[in-house]
């Protein structure tokens, strides 16, 4: 069945193929449940799951009062969306987490595809690619190996993609209320939701009219009171040299190290920190600062993994390269389709996320970047296939398929690495609830009530005797990437 409209090379207005839509909600969803059948194979971890739980059974006023003044951060509603389910869990700590997660999981490959916009069977033919590069960039693997004990950073994605729909939809009356309460929600959750933001302006600067004039105005606004809220009025200001450490060269510097190095003057840390995490999402090195491949050049220990992450990552960046010299002439004219807006609005979110990276290194606040990233394959996938000539000779065709099957390959390799990640993790971390007390008496953690013995008790049990650790998982090449 189809549905008739304008035609259009990128598939914006085209003819509708209704049986190739919904296969590609199916292959999304069978993707989805997946990937949430492997995340209930893990507990709630000890590191960070464990301390924050302890702070959510204060009262939600002193609870929300304590995290708008925090230094360094304005995360009140990471908070509070941390204590609305700790309160309706009612005990069941680990159903309702972990079922957050999965939940989060599956709103974003959905959000994924109807971003991407698949309207006939060649666009189906370009999901393999998407979802590897989805699932298989590196800074996917923090959204769904940790949780705190929701996972925000991925919270913050999903809303990342809804706002990206809306903003590349035809404009509905209540568009621009929900882009509103987006960003609120967002920038409130984590720092990186202001790139609900980035994301509405770079839309409406690339012809989309999802969001209306007074809407973006209104998001400016709310903008500017954001900054004005965070260092002026409350004072909270941004993280320090102190907050943690970070990847520089081929290591990772503590606070201390930071201060004595950078003290004096950061802004070379923070430029290095901004350049390295906009490389890290187009070659996949440094990783969290640290050039990992040229050192283990340098020393003559190159791994295969590594061959293939580096075979993965340049593949893809030249088909992005390609696409964007075959429309270029039109973003000059100012002529944009669909698949122009998705690889032009990974370049925006790309460069406004490693900005926003500044202060510290860490892959997992790069996720808003690998995902449209992952949109952007499939975009130039897209453009690729209809480019195609039905005459192309057999040599070139021959080529051009083995090119596509080693960078598909390399990619599915990462893919498959992040699902052995998964089953090591659900073994270390309960691995870690097994020797808690040895934690404890070091001061690792600090269980110093009744209440937070009776909650670690729980927590342990879940882990250990409730939720017991998954078979191993045996597919091959699982441990090729990903560590």
């Amino acid at each position: 069945m189809t549905a008739a409209g304008p035609a259009s090379r990128s598939g914006e207005t085209r003819r509708v193929d209704v049986a190739a839509t919904w296969t590609a909600y199916v292959v999304a969803l069978l993707v989805a449940v997946t990937l949430g059948h492997f995340l209930f194979g893990l507990p709630i971890q000890v590191s960070d799951s464990f301390g924050n739980l302890l702070q959510l059974s204060i009262s939600w006023s002193e609870l929300l009062h304590q995290k708008f003044m925090q230094p360094g951060f304005l995360r009140p509603l990471l908070w509070g969306e941390l204590k609305l389910v700790y309160d309706l869990s009612a005990g069941a700590y680990t159903t309702w987490f972990r079922g957050i997660h999965v939940l989060q999981v599956m709103a974003l490959i959905a959000l994924f595809v109807a971003l991407f916009r698949p309207r006939s069977w060649r666009d189906v033919a370009c999901l393999p690619l998407a979802f590897t590069v989805l699932l298989g960039i590196h800074t996917f693997v923090g959204h769904v190996t940790e949780a705190f004990p929701t996972n925000m950073y991925l919270t913050v994605v999903v809303l990342c993609v809804a706002a990206a729909v809306v903003a590349l939809a035809p404009h509905r009356w209540w568009s621009d209320a929900l882009v509103v309460v987006l960003f609120v929600v967002a920038t409130l959750t984590l720092e990186t939701g202001l790139l609900v933001w980035v994301i509405s302006i770079g839309a409406a600067l690339m012809g989309a009219r999802g969001i209306s004039k007074p809407g973006l105005a209104l998001l400016t606004l709310l903008l500017g009171a954001y900054f004005y809220a965070r260092f002026m009025l409350l004072g909270v200001g941004s993280p320090n040299l102190l907050e943690r450490s970070s990847g520089f060269g081929f290591g990772i510097l503590d606070p201390p190290e930071l201060i004595e190095r950078f003290g004096a003057n950061p802004l070379p840390f923070y430029l290095y920190n901004v350049v390295t995490q906009f490389l890290s999402v187009l070659l996949s090195e440094p990783r969290a600062g640290v050039f990992r491949v040229v050192h283990a050049v340098s020393e003559g220990n190159l791994r295969s993994g590594q061959i293939a992450e580096a075979v993965a990552s340049l593949g893809l960046l030249a088909l992005l390269v390609w696409f964007a010299w075959q429309r270029g002439p039109a973003w000059l004219a100012r002529r944009f389709e669909h698949d122009d807006r998705l690889v032009l609005l990974f370049g925006t979110v790309l460069a406004a996320n490693a900005v926003i990276s500044y202060p510290y290194t860490k892959e997992v606040i790069l996720g808003p970047a690998g995902v449209f990233l992952a949109a952007a394959a499939a975009a130039s996938t897209r453009q690729l296939l209809a480019e195609l000539p039905a005459s192309l000779p057999a040599v070139r065709a021959v080529a051009l398929v083995a090119v596509i099957a080693i960078v598909t390959s390399a990619w599915s390799l990462r893919a498959i690495g992040l699902f052995g990640q998964l089953r090591d993790v659900a073994v270390r971390e309960r691995i870690d609830w097994a020797y808690i007390e040895l934690d404890v008496v070091d001061g690792a953690v600090h269980v110093s009530t009744p209440e937070a013995q009776a909650l670690m008790e729980t927590l342990r049990h879940d882990a250990l005797i409730a939720h017991p650790a998954p078979p191993p998982l045996a597919l091959p090449f699982h441990r090729l990437v990903g560590d």
